[in-house]
């Protein structure tokens, strides 16, 4: 325990030390959060709801994308890189260790980013939601969960940080355009939607959003198992296909 606290302190400070993570963790789902609340209406949206109330659950999901699908694949090509992982194999601190380290720091910046959109939306707009807010969290915690899984796996089998950065980049901009973080989902005509819908993030965003509105479980089946096979498929895949070096 002591091994992984100090190493969590460590690469806290190498993270920190960048302004990626603030910036596109932090700073950017906040900035977004506030343009939203200032531009979105009240007037109803669909299903009897306005696109303010759909709003939350989908810009909450920005950090996941920063911290999950871009900061983690490329820690995880720069560690590769430069052989850290295959030397922590000969150490009492296993590479695991540090994966699970560095998830942790990346955990906690979304988690600071989540409060940051949920106070903006609460104090400046007096957002109110129809659902259980401690479901949500719960949704929350299990998209993230999905989505680092999913950054996990491109970290574990490209190559190198070239790679890295390309797939994370298309990951990463993928669905935040086109899942419905910043783009509404629901202005996209219905051809795209159906097309769409087949990322894994929008499941998500979906799932959320059910939670939020108070809507009910047979409408949040279909995102729940998606997440769940996300997480299922990458482990599997990032254990089985995993690259020390």
């Amino acid at each position: 325990m002591m091994t992984f606290y100090t190493l969590t302190k460590i690469e806290a400070k190498l993270v920190w030390r960048g302004l990626d993570i603030l910036i596109f963790g932090i700073i950017f789902p906040i900035i977004v959060a506030l343009l939203f609340g200032y531009i979105m209406n009240n007037e109803l949206f669909t299903q009897g709801n306005t696109m303010f109330l759909h709003s939350y659950p989908a810009v909450v999901t920005i950090s996941i994308l920063a911290t999950g699908v871009m900061g983690l694949p490329l820690t995880i090509a720069d560690y590769r890189h430069r052989h850290i992982l295959k030397r922590f194999q000969v150490t009492p601190a296993s590479p695991l260790t540090l994966l699970c380290a560095q998830a942790l720091v990346q955990f906690i910046a979304s988690m600071l980013s989540f409060l940051g959109v949920t106070a903006v939306y609460l104090f400046v707009f007096n957002y109110e939601m129809a659902g259980s807010f401690g479901l949500f969290l719960c949704s929350y915690l299990f998209v993230l969960m999905a989505m680092y899984s999913i950054g996990i796996l491109i970290g574990s089998i490209v190559p190198d940080q070239k790679a890295a950065n390309l797939w994370g980049s298309l990951a990463y901009f993928g669905m935040l355009l086109f899942s419905g973080a910043t783009i509404p989902f629901e202005i996209f005509p219905q051809i795209l939607q159906n097309v769409f819908a087949f990322l894994p993030l929008s499941q998500g965003i979906q799932l959320l959003k059910e939670v939020s509105l108070g809507g009910v479980l047979s409408d949040m089946i279909f995102p729940i198992v998606t997440m769940m096979a996300c997480v299922f498929i990458s482990g599997f895949l990032s254990i089985k296909y995993f690259r020390w070096k």
